[in-house]
């Protein structure tokens, strides 16, 4: 089934989601336990814990000459878990009650796993349908990106955070690592791996986030893993929008590591509790640097929960009596002027972090249509997501009223609508100072507020539970109410906007507009055909904007861009608008000398995200002096190079 749903296909990538699994899971865990980090907070935050050594070891290695591998994984993973074991033994942080086989596995609770199931099984019913196949390729710019550097891993062994120019390479390290072992091409490994971040990764991190949240009953651990797929905004929409997809990662670990600084933030007694306090901290410090490297606004939103959690307990510690207003009101002054300092002098400090802020993103909405968009989930969909909305009031509703100590959960989520709506509505130049981590992009920040809006929507079941529980005839009924509960929240959520859900996912992998698709199957079975043409290692320059830059990623062949848009500096701008100049322009001639391009792409095909301006060389390739036609293969004609001295090696 060439444009739908292929179950035949999806179950010959098993062994690919093994291998990104234990990519993924397999050094974290060993190194959060010899940390000394407990519970299922310990398997939660292992993605994060295990990108953090790939990522950060990848770059160490290649500085030393070594290049990564499996082998290589293996070492520095015994040596970060021997390191954390023996600062946890210097510090006599070890809890030695323990047996060395509840050390190392822990206690298992089964009613946590069967409602992690219960998420994986949603996620993948309702994601693998609608990509439709493991090889579609998603038709957003960013992915043309990423999959390049996965490549170019992959083909290199440099993994580094440098390669080929600075940008975080936790994602990127991660996948290559995984198909380093040969089970996958880049395009379906990756495919893959989003799915292991969608249906595995975040109800893992819902369900450990809830618990926390709001206790381990049984009722609010099932409706946990139903809440982890209540959301269109995360993660279907990170799925195919951008494509984000270091976001998605972020964010789908955001929750585990959010629920591990919530409990090893808590009050505890001296003893043996302490002991496990510090182990969680270490974990999540530990997470952070995973974080950091997939994408830095991921560690930002971190620290946001952390001070509105703060903030937050410090004003009920106040309205309970627990703490003086004045010392209250004096740590609330002391978090506000170094927010504000902290805000003011980090573009000044990394000029990254400026250019990010200056992202500009076009047709502000009021404010009310921001707050329907991001509490209504009425977000690049034409319906209110009325399901979803009932949820989250009854959500509320029962944590103001029930569970207090949630109190701090629904603050997040208000930051977060806060943040979506500067975002939003807001053309004041001083917002993006708040909302410059995101790249004023309200789609991250409607991402983002579904981590605590899942234990809102969580909190919905025992909420319903009580309300039915009202009637008489049915409170000898207890175990049948809660049953009906948990069952509200699928069928307002999944089964209600089921069909929005897909058509906006299939929508990304299938556009109807013709001009959204960067490269149809036809299109890579064509370019597939002139990539026989090309020598090994040789050069070859296109417009970005029709395809051909995935070349490179699909079939190794040495494309000059490897993105969209063209940069507007260096030799990519340089050849891209005066290339059609080469018979007279010694620089362009140099140039292509210094890249080895031999060879040219011309189509009349152009993806929708077109820069004319940055590529007006590359245009009517058959009218430009230097260039030979060699082959035409349905909409790409491939041109052999042959001025500036590069028709012979």
């Amino acid at each position: 089934m060439e444009n739908g749903l292929s179950w035949s296909s999806w179950w010959d990538t098993i062994p690919v989601f093994a291998v990104l699994l234990v990519a993924l899971f397999g050094p974290g865990w060993l190194v959060v336990r010899a940390l000394g980090t407990r519970g299922l907070e310990a398997v939660a935050v292992s993605p994060a814990v295990s990108v953090a050594v790939i990522a950060a070891w990848a770059t160490v290695t290649q500085r030393l000459g070594i290049g990564w591998s499996w082998l290589v994984l293996a070492a520095v993973t015994a040596v970060t878990a021997a390191g954390g074991w023996l600062v946890v033994r210097g510090l006599r942080a070890h809890d030695p009650v323990l047996t060395p086989k509840r050390r190392l596995l822990g206690r298992p609770d089964p009613h946590a796993a069967l409602a992690i199931g219960i998420g994986v099984v949603i996620a993948l019913a309702t994601i693998l349908p609608a990509i439709g196949r493991p090889d579609e390729l998603v038709d957003s710019p960013d992915a043309v990106y990423h999959l390049n550097r996965i490549r170019l891993f992959l083909e290199t062994g440099n993994f580094s955070i440098v390669h080929p120019t600075f940008y975080p390479n936790g994602f990127h390290a991660w996948i290559a690592t995984g198909l380093q072992s040969g089970v996958a091409p880049a395009l379906v490994g990756t495919n893959v791996a989003t799915v292991v971040l969608a249906a595995v990764v975040w109800p893992l991190g819902v369900v450990t986030l809830v618990r926390h949240a709001l206790g381990a009953s049984h009722i609010v651990t099932y409706a946990a893993g139903l809440a982890s797929a209540a959301f269109v905004s995360f993660p279907t929409i990170l799925l195919g929008w951008g494509v984000l997809w270091p976001n998605l990662m972020g964010t789908a670990l955001t929750p585990a590591a959010l629920a591990i600084m919530l409990q090893a933030a808590r009050t505890v007694t001296e003893g043996r509790w302490t002991r496990r306090r510090l182990g969680q901290w270490l974990g999540f410090a530990a997470a952070l640097v995973g974080l950091a490297l997939i994408q830095p606004n991921s560690l930002v939103a971190l620290v946001l929960f952390a001070l509105v959690w703060f903030v937050t307990a410090r004003v009920r510690a106040g309205i309970l009596g627990h703490a003086a207003w004045t010392a209250v009101g004096r740590d609330l002054g002391i978090v506000a002027a170094v927010g504000v300092a902290g805000l003011l002098t980090a573009p000044l400090v990394s000029q990254r972090l400026a250019s990010t802020q200056s992202y500009e993103w076009k047709g502000h909405v009021s404010v009310w249509t921001a707050l329907v968009e991001v509490v209504g989930g009425r977000l690049q969909i034409p319906v209110v997501l009325w399901g979803v909305l009932a949820l989250l009031v009854l959500g509320v509703g029962w944590i103001v009223l029930r569970a207090r100590a949630a109190l701090p959960v629904v603050a997040m989520w208000g930051a977060c609508i806060v943040l979506y709506v500067m975002a939003a509505s807001s053309t004041a130049s001083w917002t993006a100072l708040v909302t410059g981590y995101w790249y004023n992009d309200k789609v991250r920040l409607a991402s983002l507020a579904a981590v605590p809006g899942v234990v809102l929507v969580a909190a919905a079941a025992p909420a319903l539970r009580d309300v039915l529980l009202k009637v008489p005839a049915l409170r000898v009924q207890g175990p049948a109410v809660s049953l009906v509960a948990l069952a509200a929240l699928p069928f307002a959520t999944v089964v209600a906007h089921g069909p929005t859900r897909t058509a906006m996912l299939e929508q990304f992998f299938r556009p109807a507009d013709p001009t959204h698709v960067i490269l149809s199957r036809q299109a890579q079975t064509d370019l597939a055909a002139l990539a026989e043409e090309i020598p090994a290692g040789e050069g070859v320059i296109g417009r970005p904007e029709n395809g051909t830059p995935l070349m490179f990623a699909l079939f190794g062949t040495n494309t000059f861009y490897r993105s969209i848009p063209i940069p507007d500096t260096g030799d990519e701008n340089l050849l891209g608008t005066g290339f059609d100049e080469m018979a007279t322009r010694p620089d362009i001639c140099a140039a292509l000398q210094r890249h080895d391009i031999r060879w040219a792409i011309d189509s009349p095909h152009v993806y929708w995200l077109d820069r004319p301006e940055r590529s007006s060389g590359l245009f009517d390739l058959a009218a430009v002096d230097g260039l030979e036609q060699v082959r035409t293969v349905g909409d790409y004609t491939l041109f052999r190079v042959t001025g500036c001295g590069l028709s012979s090696r």
